[in-house]
């Protein structure tokens, strides 16, 4: 119930900000980048206004989904909307004003509230919700603490409300619910194509452990990911803003981290059946061998996915959601052919070696983006 209710919410989030969040960055005026925060804060309202007109609805929206539990938890959703469509503006606002205590800060408070409200309702024996009940307040207190801290410094000045600039940055930024959402969600659909596809020909047994191997890959490196994409994008965008050459920074970061990836993934290549076996008990020993036939995957995830604001930078978000979308279609296709005639290893091989051809493209293409913004800069 805890995995159903997160997907639909996390699918509600980005749709209530029509991802306008990732262009507040770029604007150089800062008149423009207010306008996109309350236009994002406006959209955000909105959706929550009609989730919470649907409590009334809750039952017939959980036999959609045939789950009548559902329905007792949906009235949590719009404050669960509310948290993550919130923290989404506030990320990258953060991110423009460089206050990047405030994104650690978050991220910190967020991690302790939910853990200890998880671990809190597990001791009370409150063993029915209590999950859920953490996983939204957590977010939402966080966000409150977070508003609380740099209300003076970095908030007071998004009260100054200017309706037509509003409708202006909405048009001249057009293209992220255009290009952006689509690949948004395109992308959600991928992250859960190998569990829908893998379940009804192997198991569940099987499929938890490759959801465990996935966890235990990704999670790690995702925040690394994360925490590079946040840096790099504001600096990029200042940097393009005032029409300088981005070459260097990018030319150090990768470097730096290619050389960190071919030593820290040979040690962990060698060594992550004794670390699944010590952190998650022998029982899920499976889980180590998924996590080495995905390593070609795994080696690109830090590089692409802190490049990705790239496509945001020069206004490329329709390549990047075509990108998205043909790595779908073939991740279908791959899965499909896996399940059909191939073992359960043989297949997440097949889907590590084509996310592995994915992410390559995907970078070849970022540095296409580097290489033709610096030949314009040298023509001027």
């Amino acid at each position: 119930m805890l995995s159903l209710f997160a997907s639909i919410a996390s699918v509600a989030a980005l749709v209530a900000t029509s991802e306008y969040q990732y262009a507040i960055v770029l604007p150089k005026e800062d008149d423009k980048a207010h306008s996109l925060v309350q236009l994002c804060l406006m959209l955000l309202l909105g959706l929550v206004a009609v989730m919470v007109l649907s409590i009334p609805f809750s039952g017939l929206i959980a036999d959609c989904f045939k789950a009548p539990e559902l329905a007792r938890w949906w009235w949590l959703m719009p404050l669960c909307v509310l948290a993550m469509g919130l923290w989404n503006i506030l990320n990258y606002w953060y991110i423009r004003r460089k206050a990047f205590t405030r994104v650690s800060g978050y991220q910190i408070t967020q991690s302790v509230f939910a853990v200890s409200g998880k671990i809190g309702f597990g001791l009370l024996g409150w063993l029915h919700g209590g999950m859920i009940l953490a996983v939204v307040f957590a977010p939402l207190l966080s966000v409150f603490v977070s508003i609380g801290l740099a209300w003076k410094k970095h908030l007071r000045e998004l009260l100054d409300v200017q309706r037509s600039r509003i409708k202006e940055v909405a048009g001249e930024y057009a293209n992220f619910p255009k290009f952006n959402l689509p690949r948004s969600l395109v992308n959600s659909v991928a992250q859960s194509l190998p569990i829908w596809l893998l379940t009804p020909k192997f198991g569940l047994e099987q499929v938890g452990q490759l959801s465990l191997a996935l966890m235990a890959a990704f999670v790690p490196l995702n925040i690394i990911a994360r925490a590079c994409y946040q840096v790099l994008f504001q600096r990029v965008s200042e940097l393009v803003q005032q029409r300088q050459s981005i070459r260097p920074v990018l030319r150090r970061f990768m470097l730096f981290t290619i050389g960190m990836m071919a030593v820290g993934m040979t040690v962990v290549y060698l060594i992550v059946p004794q670390l699944v076996t010590v952190l998650f008990g022998a029982e899920w020993l499976e889980a180590a061998t998924i996590i080495r036939r995905l390593f070609p995957y795994l080696m690109l995830v830090p590089i692409c996915g802190s490049l990705c604001f790239l496509s945001d930078v020069f206004g490329k978000q329709q390549m990047a959601m075509w990108l998205e979308t043909g790595y779908t279609v073939a991740m279908g296709v791959t899965l499909f052919l896996g399940v059909r005639y191939g073992t359960f290893l043989t297949t997440i091989s097949l889907y590590g070696w084509l996310g592995c051809a994915y992410l390559f493209i995907q970078w070849m293409w970022f540095l296409w983006l580097i290489r033709r913004y610096q030949q314009k800069l040298e023509v001027r």
